[in-house]
């Protein structure tokens, strides 16, 4: 059973204090539901959380969000609609939503340890959500052309 969740006013103070926490539970995680559930409840549900940082693009992330829905949905074409991504530069973390084929996609990835986690919850809703962590590291070079 899931414990209650925490008073709203505490997960409204200082959320940026608590992402060392996340960044832990992240790595050292075997279920990956509580990294989640930590995640919504001090990050994902606080407004003044939501409210930092700027929108943007991430495009090596997105590939790898797309590529990681591929894997875990057994499926070539992910289309990838309404996704949002937020930056915070300062804490070189990065978040956001979007739904890739009929799955709503939460997501955050800390870049300065290439890491994060995306969650893909079935719509319409079920008890079916897939938690997936990845890594953005790019394996060898990619080759350069001679001119």
């Amino acid at each position: 059973m899931k414990p209650p969740r925490k008073n709203k006013s505490k997960r409204m103070e200082q959320p940026l204090t608590l992402l060392p926490t996340l960044k832990m539970k992240l790595i050292t995680a075997k279920d990956f539901g509580e990294v989640f559930d930590y995640f919504f409840d001090y990050f994902g549900e606080n407004e003044h959380f939501m409210k930092l940082g700027h929108a943007g693009r991430h495009e090596l992330l997105e590939q790898v969000l797309v590529h990681s829905a591929q894997q875990v949905l057994r499926s070539n074409v992910i289309v990838m609609k309404n996704a949002f991504v937020i930056l915070l530069p300062e804490q070189q973390f990065v978040h956001g939503a979007g739904q890739f084929n009929n799955y709503l996609a939460n997501f955050f990835y800390f870049e300065d340890i290439d890491a994060g986690m995306l969650a893909l919850a079935r719509m319409p809703f079920t008890n079916e959500t897939q938690l997936i962590r990845f890594s953005c590291q790019q394996l060898g070079q990619t080759p350069v052309r001679p001119n």
